[in-house]
């Protein structure tokens, strides 16, 4: 357990910083390029999000799964042949990639190219937007591997040094790059953020790489499957609302949309982080067949990460009104709606990673890629049916609606098919102490109404939390082992607070086996 503690915690730490280089990239721009031109670069970073996966083949997802499943059965030399013989057919497949692409732009012409990604705010820089698009979506697939590869081989220590450099290049490069050279130097900012996780993958393919026909015919299936499912999610859980709101509505709405998923992104990537050691926990166990130990910590993960993101996105929800102002200017008030619709149903997306890295453990990456074409097609829908019609709003909700139906459709393959357990009780009470925390915040919003009531309405709600813990008996037993070993993670500080409020949300449970029969 104190491994997976460790793992979890500099997991956290790389996704964290991760996640800070893109919220604060995003306030960057904000500030210093306006409205329009926000949207123009939220645009371009979506359509790099969207063609990612085209170029990964779905092997991130396999070195994540089989590095470790390979390690948990002793087949260490097996996985590091692996390793080199997936790191290169990655860079194979990036290199195809960009050689189609500058075919394309020839074919095309770049000026025409440019105005359609930049909709049609940049027609002064055609070719360095045009090559920077390029460079952007080899970089991130490159990047999404890297880090991948790292969680597989348990190198998590690593994986926050590189993240916490990596984030440094990029805030400083997008801030220089918005004042100097607006939406290009923007652009370019984005792509400094991904030089050393793209040189770290290069660097990983050389060496022996060659795996028997059986290993690899397992791999490339595994590989194609989540491949599919990752085109596919895609279009559900990254932006391809701002590809309609942009036809339909223009750059103004792309940018609030962006705005508000920025938000929404902040909220739920620390407690996300913290499952970035869960796959490859649960691969390691299921390399021993070790299914026990798979159902314990799967029903484990789920209870704790409700335990913090409920509050987190409930909370966030009801501050936003003076939250998103202060952060990105009065000019950006009208993404208000939008981000506390999307940051109050966020938590049941952060949870469906858990039960997205059982599937995977257990190689049946076929289900997500079948779900995923679902739900890619009631995206496609909502945006042709509701977005023009509905605009930010109706953008907000079909995502919101779609997310909930893969969600559903998830809890019930791992239920019925896969024969695990899904601690609704448990998750119901957090859920309930978590809205009555929330409520308390917007109270304290609505009566100061002003940015300077934020700090006090976080302080209520948490108050409320830790008291309705106790109340309701939501912290299991076996929970508060774990929250007492990561706690000794913190600094000294920290770590007597952490375990004083561990002790105290399970002091009623505790209590109660003491009494007598």
């Amino acid at each position: 357990m104190s491994r997976f503690v460790k793992n979890s915690m500099l997991g956290a730490l790389a996704g964290g910083a991760i996640a800070l280089a893109s919220f604060l990239s995003s306030i960057a721009v904000a500030r210093t390029l306006g409205v329009n031109e926000t949207g123009s670069v939220a645009y371009v970073i979506w359509l790099v999000w969207m063609a990612a996966p085209f170029v990964d083949l779905g092997l991130s997802s396999a070195v994540g799964r089989f590095l470790p499943f390979l390690h948990g059965s002793g087949q260490s030399s097996v996985a590091a042949h692996l390793d080199r013989n997936l790191s290169r057919r990655l860079v194979i497949a990036a290199l195809i990639a960009a050689i189609c692409s500058g075919t394309m732009v020839w074919m095309y012409g770049q000026r025409s190219v440019a105005e359609f990604l930049s909709g049609d705010a940049a027609k002064g820089a055609s070719m360095p937007l045009v090559v920077l698009m390029i460079l952007l979506v080899v970089g991130q697939a490159l990047t999404t591997y890297t880090y991948a590869r790292l969680r597989g081989r348990q190198e998590f220590l690593m994986a926050a040094r590189i993240a916490g450099v990596s984030l440094l290049l990029q805030v400083f490069a997008v801030i220089g790059g918005s004042l100097l050279f607006g939406i290009t130097g923007a652009l370019a900012g984005y792509a400094a953020g991904m030089l050393v996780p793209s040189v770290v993958c290069l660097s990983a393919m050389f060496g022996p790489a060659s795996i028997d026909r059986t290993l690899s015919r397992r791999v490339t299936s595994f590989a194609l499957y989540c491949w599919g499912a990752n085109v596919t999610s895609a279009i559900v859980w990254s932006r391809i609302e701002l590809f309609f709101l942009e036809r339909y509505w223009g750059m103004d709405s792309v940018a609030m949309f962006a705005v508000a998923l920025a938000l929404t992104q902040l909220a739920v990537q620390g407690p996300m982080l913290l499952t970035s050691a869960v796959l490859a926990s649960l691969a390691e166990k299921r390399g021993r067949d070790d299914l026990d130990g798979m159902r314990g910590q799967f029903a484990a993960a789920v209870r704790l990460l409700a335990a913090l993101v409920f509050p987190i996105c409930f909370g966030t929800a009801a501050i936003i009104p003076e939250l998103l102002p202060a952060l990105y200017g009065d000019k950006f008030v009208a993404a208000v709606p939008a981000a506390m619709v999307l940051v109050s149903v966020a938590a049941l997306s952060v949870l469906s990673t858990i039960a997205t890295s059982l599937v995977q453990a257990l190689e049946r990456s076929d289900f997500v890629f079948v779900s995923s074409l679902c739900g890619a097609a009631c995206a496609l829908a909502a945006g042709f049916l509701l977005i023009p019609e509905f605009g930010v709003i109706g953008a907000a909700s079909a995502r919101v609606a779609i997310q909930i139906l893969m969600i559903g459709l998830g809890c019930w393959f791992v239920v019925q098919r896969l024969g695990f357990t899904i601690p609704v009780v448990a998750v119901l009470k957090l859920c309930a102490v978590a809205l009555a925390s929330a409520a308390a915040a917007s109270v304290g919003i609505r009566v100061v109404g002003h940015p300077s009531s934020i700090p006090l309405a976080i302080a209520a709600g948490a108050a409320v939390y830790v008291v309705g813990l106790r109340v309701v008996n939501a912290v299991e037993p076996g929970d508060v082992a774990f929250l007492t070993n990561l706690t000794r993670s913190l600094p000294p500080a920290l770590a007597e607070i952490a375990a004083r409020l561990a002790a105290f949300v399970s002091a009623t449970k505790r209590n109660e086996r003491m009494l007598p029969p």
